[in-house]
């Protein structure tokens, strides 16, 4: 997937003029940054099992964490509009949840990888600026069955949309500072051992405040 990611980003860099065959470099209205924050996270899990006995109800339960986070991003300004890509450099891990069953405990968390997220940024008035943009994460299960099996690893798409504010310091260098808000679709996997049972996460949501340090040519 990371190969993945920087061919879209060469690609971007290809298809506005950026880099062209002959290997010149235009630099003119490209932007590059690193951003710090922090972010919280929601979601509601719930473990379904179609043998369940009648009157026993599925397990169901909602849970928020705190996450630090890292990015690095590269954008395109076309005066007024900026068109980005955001990478984050860390890995977004879920508290581990416990699901003790007699005598069999089985314990489930999840790990966010290669977080990219395409995006605009339109001024709104001053250094406020407008953002909005699609993401796409890749879901990696890390779960000690006690009943066996296991749940294989997905992805899922979003959408983010937020302001923020920014300051040139000098000679194109320039600090921001965003407050966004996220929403992710719902995921949902099959135990390969019982494939009456699988787990879904519905209302997967974050909001994060970051501060951003770019270099705009």
């Amino acid at each position: 997937m990371r190969k993945s990611i920087l061919s879209l980003i060469f690609s971007v860099l290809m298809a506005t003029g950026l880099i062209t065959s002959s290997s010149a470099v235009n630099l003119e209205g490209l932007g590059i940054g690193v951003s710090f924050g922090t972010g919280g996270f929601y979601a509601v899990g719930e473990e379904k099992d179609d043998n369940n006995p009648t009157g026993v109800d599925d397990t169901k339960q909602s849970g928020a964490f705190q996450h630090e986070i890292m990015s690095v991003f590269v954008e395109y300004d076309v005066g007024p509009i900026r068109f980005g890509l955001d990478y984050f450099m860390d890995d977004i891990t879920t508290p581990e949840n416990t699901n003790i069953q007699g005598s069999t405990t089985n314990t489930v968390k999840a790990t966010f990888q290669n977080h990219t997220t395409g995006y605009i940024a339109l001024p709104v008035w001053g250094g406020l600026y407008a953002k909005a943009g699609y993401m796409y994460v890749d879901i990696k299960t890390e779960e000690r069955l006690g009943t066996g099996g296991e749940y294989g690893n997905t992805d899922t798409n979003g959408y983010t949309l937020g302001l923020g504010f920014e300051n040139e310091i000098q000679d194109g260098v320039s600090i921001r500072a965003e407050l966004m808000g996220s929403r992710y679709d719902d995921v949902e996997a099959t135990n390969s051992k019982n494939t009456t049972t699988s787990v879904k996460v519905t209302d997967m949501m974050g909001a994060s405040a970051r501060f951003s340090l770019v270099k705009t040519f």
